[in-house]
């Protein structure tokens, strides 16, 4: 067994194939990092999937990191995974100079800096240009020091399997990936034992938002959740096949039916990925596995050809053709046309054929959602998250409610509803900046003298890595972890100064809009606020039956919001303390009467 520290990573492919991207990228040209970052996405969604993560760029030779901060705030803006430029290290020998001038990598003082440790519950992901020997790569991984680090890169060597302290596991994902999964031109070796099952749960795994149709012989068919799909929508019967290779569920219908069905599924929000699983021929000598709408064209231009025929034999026997016929040739016209604007219409997951999409909402600032759905964890099957884009902007993956991952398989629910459950501050409606900048009076008329965000860094706190408010208002310097709820709010815009303070530190301002929002249980007679022979004041209540609930002792500062600024009222005091109290009691004597009834 190796004594190496085993690292896992991901690459876009083998480096000769984005040699040129790899230099336009080192050379800090930015469409070559906007590349570089659209190949890498989709490894690094696929490593950070189930995880917190953070992109940690490596430094270059001067110290600092350049393009791959560059390049790590890219990947950031479509995966929704923040970058921490955490690493540095003393300028050194570039380590293709030394290669090039036959200088061991070794020879080269290499010792990378971390001046921001990462907590154990974010997993580092280390973003450089390409894996080479994996000398630059080990120091960084080894500088991080979190046991869980992983590594992206956009290309890699051979080199790496011969690094003496680190052994890199390839993730097989992205472009390498594609290129082993395409079959070759020249032959083409089916898997005998595949079946019908283990295609579409590969194909399923690919494209888990597409319905997925496969051809076998003279009719298309989908399996298990597909199939129910295309029963409810198409209203076509479902069997149960005899076989389990065959899948828990089978529906069908005639290849021929396909110009009918097809429009119908993508108006009915669908995103279709067709297979052809027939046989080839011996006299076939092209891959039998092109996607549908290869297979489509071919068919509208044998259509065409007929109708181009039928058209011609009308003109010569133009007296002898009745009007019926000529209808018939007018309506095989028109249904070829209407087939060519429905295919115009398809994207087949398969193609990677990508049009804009129609948003699927727009919000109330003018932003256009999409690509709203929800997806399969790929460590627990049991997490469903749901993600979407909000002007191209891809959204950080929410963790999803059981019920609504439910209803969402289930087609109950709808993207507008998910966005408002797991992103409501993306739909509020956004403050100007000086609207922002203007509202900073509490309720009272005091002004708040200062207000900021901050991320708390000392390590010897319990909330160290968590977003903190702080606020001066007066004398009175405040601070307490920010709310999830509050922080989406604040970086998003939809919330001001005032509102902020007042929620988070309305108790200790002694506002009169902290204690609004207690109301008091009906079927009270009477409050008593009273001094118990302790000396602490406490609240206590009569019922309209005369009975008595216990004495809750009052804080300091609703002390001081009763007495000295006359905020609070009795009333308020005692449905803070005691409302549950209330209901119980109350709750109580309800039964005791149902009970006598009986």
């Amino acid at each position: 067994m190796s004594n190496k520290q085993e690292c896992t990573f991901t690459s876009c492919a083998p480096y000769p194939k984005v040699r040129q991207l790899a230099h336009g990228l080192k050379d800090g040209d930015y469409a070559s990092i906007c590349k570089a970052a659209d190949m890498m996405a989709d490894g690094i969604r696929e490593m950070a999937a189930g995880r917190n993560c953070v992109l940690v760029p490596v430094p270059n030779h001067h110290g600092r990191a350049v393009y791959t901060k560059t390049l790590a705030n890219e990947i950031s803006r479509r995966t929704g995974i923040p970058t921490w430029d955490i690493l540095s290290c003393r300028p050194h020998m570039p380590l293709h100079y030394a290669k090039k001038n036959d200088l061991k990598p070794e020879g080269i003082y290499l010792k990378l800096n971390l001046y921001r440790k990462v907590p154990d519950q974010l997993t580092p992901i280390v973003i450089d240009n390409v894996l080479d020997t994996g000398y630059t790569a080990g120091a960084a991984i080894k500088a991080v020091g979190h046991p869980d680090t992983m590594l992206a890169v956009l290309g890699h060597t051979k080199n790496h399997l011969t690094n003496k302290n680190f052994q890199f596991n390839l993730i097989p994902t992205n472009m390498e990936k594609k290129m082993k999964e395409q079959p070759s031109d020249k032959k083409q070796v089916k898997n005998k034992t595949d079946t019908p099952l283990a295609v579409y749960q590969r194909l399923k795994s690919k494209h888990p938002d597409a319905l997925i149709l496969m051809r076998n012989g003279d009719f298309y068919r989908s399996l298990n959740e597909d199939a129910q799909k295309l029963s409810d929508t198409l209203h076509i019967p479902t069997q149960k096949p005899k076989f389990k290779k065959d899948g828990e569920l089978i529906a069908e219908f005639p290849h021929h039916a396909l110009d009918v069905y097809l429009p119908r599924l993508i108006r009915a929000g669908n995103r279709v990925a067709i297979a052809d699983m027939q046989e080839p021929s011996k006299k076939q000598t092209t891959n039998q596995t092109k996607n549908q709408t290869q297979t489509d064209t071919m068919e509208k231009k044998t259509e065409k050809k007929k109708t181009k025929t039928k058209e011609a034999k009308v003109e010569k026997t133009e007296n002898k053709v009745d009007k019926a016929e000529t209808a018939k040739a007018d309506k095989t016209a028109v249904r070829a046309e209407t087939k060519k604007n429905d295919k115009a219409v398809e994207q087949s997951a398969d193609n990677k054929v990508h049009k804009p999409r129609e948003p699927q909402m727009v919000t109330v600032n003018g932003e256009k959602v999409t690509h709203g759905h929800s997806f399969q964890s790929n460590l627990d099957p049991n997490k469903w998250y749901f993600t979407a884009r909000i002007d191209g902007q891809q959204l950080r993956p929410q963790l999803m409610k059981p019920e609504d991952a439910v209803a969402y398989q289930k087609r109950e629910t709808t993207v507008e509803g998910l966005m408002q459950t797991y992103y409501p501050s993306k739909l509020a409606k956004k403050v100007t900046p000086e609207e922002y900048k203007a509202d900073n009076k509490l309720s009272d008329g005091r002004i708040i003298d200062k207000m900021v965000v901050y991320k708390e860094h000392d390590e010897q706190r319990q909330d160290v890595g968590k977003y903190k408010l702080y606020t001066q208002v007066g004398e009175q310097k405040m601070s307490r972890t920010m709310s999830k709820e509050d922080l989406n709010a604040y970086f998003d815009r939809v919330t001001t100064p005032s509102k902020l303070v007042e929620k988070n530190f309305g108790e200790q301002l002694h506002l009169a809009s902290f204690y609004n929002q207690f109301k008091l249980e009906e079927g009270v007679k009477e409050v008593r606020i009273a001094k118990s022979q302790q000396g602490d004041w406490t609240v206590s209540a009569k019922l309209d039956d005369d009975r008595m609930t216990g004495k809750a002792v009052l804080s300091w500062h609703d002390k001081q919001a009763l007495f000295t600024h006359n905020t609070a009222t009795k009333e308020q005091l005692a449905a803070r303390y005691l409302n549950t109290e209330i209901k119980e009691m109350q709750s109580e004597k309800v039964s005791a009467k149902q009970a006598f009834k009986r």
